[in-house]
């Protein structure tokens, strides 16, 4: 061999994608045939190329806006009960035959706060839905999980009123001695 002679390639190391690609018989994909920016680093050979987005699909979209919807629908049925959250425990205590419902103040201080939780998590739930939509990635879980999560906060701040009152503490200590 010369030495002036380049030596042969052994796994394509000098050929071209195109070239690469015909030796192995891959087939175009179709994000590939999308002229992308390519971004060369300074320090190496390599170029990155950006991924295109694609439009999410049909399903995926209509199962986020639903789930959207009715955490949307909830946050607004919910908004006289939690405003008024020592009346609906009021309620709910004469039903049970708990006593009268004393922490007024607590109550509802504690149902604006499960209000304000419930509305945040919404607009944050509806912000990350939108912007995984916007790249193509699947968002209806987003709605799903945040909702899930509302609820568990709205039901423990509830729980929290309702227990924090002399009237529950009486009644949960009459139906242990009467068991």
């Amino acid at each position: 061999m010369a030495d002036n002679e380049r030596p042969r390639p052994q796994f394509g190391e000098y050929a071209t994608p195109d070239q690469q690609r015909d030796a192995i018989k891959v087939p175009l994909t179709e994000h590939e045939s999308i002229p992308v920016e390519s971004q060369v680093s300074p320090t190496s050979h390599i170029s990155v190329q950006g991924t295109p987005h694609r439009a999410p699909s049909a399903g995926d979209r209509f199962a986020t806006v639903v789930l959207l919807g009715i955490g949307l629908i909830t946050v607004l049925m919910t908004i006289p009960a939690l405003t008024d959250l020592p009346t609906a425990i009021s309620s709910a205590f004469t039903q049970l035959d708990v006593g009268a419902f004393t922490s007024d103040q607590l109550a509802r201080s504690l149902g604006w706060g499960a209000l304000i939780a419930e509305s945040v998590l919404w607009l944050v739930a509806f912000w990350l839905s939108t912007r995984a939509l916007r790249r193509g990635k699947k968002a209806w879980w987003i709605p799903l999980v945040f909702g899930v999560i509302a609820n568990i906060v709205v039901f423990a701040i509830i729980a929290v009123a309702m227990t924090s009152d002399p009237a529950f503490t009486e009644y949960v200590n009459r139906m242990s001695t009467a068991g």
